[in-house]
């Protein structure tokens, strides 16, 4: 009974341990009560109050923002895992402000990125001790969700479980490719961000080549892969038909380009031991190549991944051959995310096989690990303090995260972002924000804005006589506007903001998005879907139990 209670304690402890470390990575924002607003706050702060005042008041719009983004209608959530946004909304509203939003959020993530992490590496080789320590390392190195937040933190969470799938295909040679598991995991990946799908499925590419290579049953394979494609396409198709859309149909202008070539991972400013943690990862695989097909396939994948995020990739020549990158892919570090991850997933096959090895080195290697890990915990709580320090100085916006008043954080913080305004290929994405700030941020106030039963967004405003104005919401193609009754107006800018004519006196203007008849279709569709896959887990379940 006592072995079976130190067993049933063990399979707890690492998750105890792991929220602890969370809860230290947090402690500075704790203990000064700030909330920090960097980077992409302001975006994603937007788009979820949106999503958490749809729920709030009922009044729902998949596609317009009425509530975000100055409350301008502009198209955001539908092309931006529309899914979880209504998810991270609800989360919002239970937690009541902005300062404990973060928090709870920051936590949850990181658990799950921790989490998930811990998993892979028990999967490939099982070790109490290690893999704790492990997974730990790769927590004090991860983008929280606090520090932006950015979504980079969100692939941080999500990769550990598409690297699962990869890990199978190498491991397991009878059936490489589970086809409910490999679909469930894209699709949810699919409905939180997009982009770490896409990488994601790059990543697997090579390990089910190698899968496919050493498989004896490569027809079951074959089959397995397009029951999973099959299946992904119908649980996300919400989202690829949505881009689809307003690819080729209604097209939406892409994010502000960058510079990618000064986009990339420079290692001067990771922890020098970090440094050293992958490098020697490198030259165990080079001297043991043949030792284990899994070390050295995932070694080399994540190999080519970190090259890929960095200066020594040709990104000046590729950005200058495709400059659509800029605004599309914009960051190259995003790909040391993979190669990070896949580094750590592979050094437990390493480090338990030198223990193994050499006994008398286990206390050096564990004491190596350890010193990694509070290496990228001191770097983590740098950084955290960092965007606390300069998130503080902004006093009244502090005091507005604490208040239930969500919607006033953006009477304060606001930002011009661009992205997906209706398309016009003649315009940089910053001068797109230049334009949205002088017309319509800077113009907002004067009139009067009231998001409707049915979802639509009515403006309102008082004209001293008859003459043209110019109203703070944007227009795309299937877009449409009621203006005093009449559906009419005279022209657009280069931003789809709408110039009409208004008399003297109140005037006012309905915006509403027409969607194509099939796309409510589509909506119960896939929401049928995902209903019909639960249900079947909990069939699975219940047999197994």
């Amino acid at each position: 009974m006592k072995i079976k209670k130190i067993r049933q304690f063990n399979l707890y402890l690492p998750y105890i341990i792991f929220a602890i470390g969370v809860l230290l990575l947090l402690s500075y924002q704790i203990q000064n009560k700030i909330t920090i607003i960097v980077g992409d706050g302001y975006f994603h702060f937007s788009r979820i109050y949106d999503a958490a005042q749809q729920i709030k008041t009922g009044y729902f719009n998949y596609f317009q923002t009425n509530w975000g983004f100055d409350q301008s209608g502009r198209i955001i959530n539908a092309v931006y895992g529309p899914f979880f946004a209504y998810l991270m909304g609800l989360i919002l509203l239970i937690c009541g402000s902005w300062f404990r939003f973060q928090i709870v959020t920051t936590f949850i993530i990181s658990m799950v990125a921790v989490s998930g992490m811990y998993h892979v590496l028990q999967k490939i080789k099982p070790n109490l001790v290690i893999n704790t320590l492990l997974a730990l390392t790769y927590l004090f190195k991860i983008t929280t969700w606090n520090n932006g937040p950015t979504f980079g933190a969100v692939s941080y969470a999500v990769f550990p479980y598409i690297i699962l799938c990869a890990v199978r295909m190498i491991q397991n040679e009878d059936k490489p490719i589970n086809w409910l598991q490999l679909a469930l995991t894209m699709s949810v990946v699919g409905q939180i961000h997009l982009m770490s799908t896409m990488m994601g499925a790059l990543m697997l590419v090579p390990f089910a080549i190698v899968g496919f290579i050493q498989t004896k049953n490569r027809k079951s394979m074959i089959l397995n892969l397009i029951g999973a494609v099959g299946l992904t396409l119908l649980l996300t198709a919400n989202i690829w038909l949505a881009i689809s859309y307003f690819k080729f149909i209604d097209p939406l202008g892409n994010p502000i380009g960058t510079n990618m070539a000064n986009s990339t991972i420079n290692f001067a400013e990771l922890p020098f031991l970090l440094n050293v943690f992958m490098l020697a990862q490198l030259i165990y695989v080079v001297f043991n190549f043949k030792r284990s097909k899994l070390n050295t396939t995932i070694t080399l994948v994540a190999l080519v991944f970190i090259l890929m995020g960095s200066a020594l990739f040709p990104w000046n020549w590729i950005q200058t051959e495709f400059p659509v990158l800029k605004e599309t892919f914009q960051v190259p570090r995003r790909f040391f995310i993979i190669g990070f991850s896949l580094i750590v997933a592979a050094s437990t096959i390493t480090i338990q096989n030198l223990l193994k090895a050499k006994v008398e080195c286990k206390y050096a290697i564990c004491g190596f690990v350890l010193v990694v890990l509070l290496a990228n915990f001191n770097y983590s709580l740098r950084v955290n303090s960092f965007y606390g320090i300069n998130s503080s100085m902004n006093k009244p916006v502090q005091k507005i995260t604490y208040s239930s008043q969500l919607g006033e954080l953006f009477k304060y913080i606001n930002m011009p972002a661009p992205d997906y305004l209706p398309e016009n290929k003649k315009m940089e994405g910053s001068e797109k924000a230049k334009i949205y700030q002088l017309q319509l941020i800077n113009h907002k106030n004067s009139f009067n804005h009231q998001v409707q039963k049915d979802g639509t967004l009515k403006l309102t405003w008082q004209a001293k006589k008859d003459s043209k104005t110019q109203l703070p919401i944007v227009m795309y193609r299937r877009s449409k506007l009621n203006v005093n009754q009449k559906y009419s107006y005279i022209s657009k800018n280069e931003i789809g903001m709408p110039v009409v004519r208004q008399h003297k006196g109140l005037n006012e203007a309905v915006l509403a998005y027409q969607a194509p008849s099939w796309w409510k279709v589509m909506l119960i569709i896939v929401a049928l879907s995902w209903l019909c896959v639960i249900i079947y887990l909990v069939y699975l379940k219940c047999r197994r139990l």
